[in-house]
């Protein structure tokens, strides 16, 4: 499985057409497995740091997701309720493990190559790295989930059961807290 950059944040509309289809023929579950392999690959590669791992997972959470289908009412959120069944299943698997991999490989998944300057994007990514693996599980897995999963705020206050404006603000208040300690750290 090879992974990409890849645009998530769905229109509602589109999941919608998408899990319709598939409801009324399960061959058209194709459509929405290929819309969501690639961000839901990413959530868990990031979390384990193993691909067999993630590839596995994946499998896992699609496999239910196709056994769930018929069940499900869309209500505009299906990243929502798709991510929660991953979260759920990371647990599980976590649990059982005990294992996770550090954020910045989820970070580093979705970083472009760049080898001018790299010496110098590679010391201020170190310096992000140690920043981010200095906050809370809370606050990392809100980064998670808005730049390695790359949802919407509106999915992920349905994930995390929050208000999408609370989500939007501390996900603004801690990009400015990282932003300003980078800061102090050049001074």
């Amino acid at each position: 499985m090879s992974v990409s950059s890849h645009q998530s944040k769905a229109q509602p509309d589109e999941d919608a057409g998408l899990v319709f289809a598939a409801q009324k023929d399960p061959a058209s579950f194709e459509h929405l497995y290929n819309r969501w392999v690639i961000p839901i690959y990413q959530y868990f590669y990031h979390r384990t740091r193993e691909v067999s791992a993630a590839e596995d997972l994946t499998s896992q959470l699609f496999l239910a997701v196709y056994q769930a289908l018929p069940r499900y009412q869309h209500r505009g959120r299906f990243a929502a309720w798709l991510f929660t069944i991953a979260r759920n299943l990371y647990r599980t698997f976590y649990r059982k493990d005990q294992r996770e991999a550090p954020l910045e490989v989820g970070l580093h998944l979705r970083r472009p190559v760049d080898f001018a300057g790299q010496d110098h994007e590679a010391d201020e990514i170190e310096r992000l790295i140690r920043l981010v693996r200095s906050l809370p599980e809370e606050e990392q897995e809100l980064i998670r989930l808005r730049y390695v999963a790359d949802l919407s705020f509106a999915d992920i206050a349905l994930i995390l059961n929050k208000r999408e404006d609370a989500v939007k603000k501390t996900l603004y208040r801690l990009q400015a807290r990282l932003q300003r300690l980078m800061e102090e750290m050049h001074d």
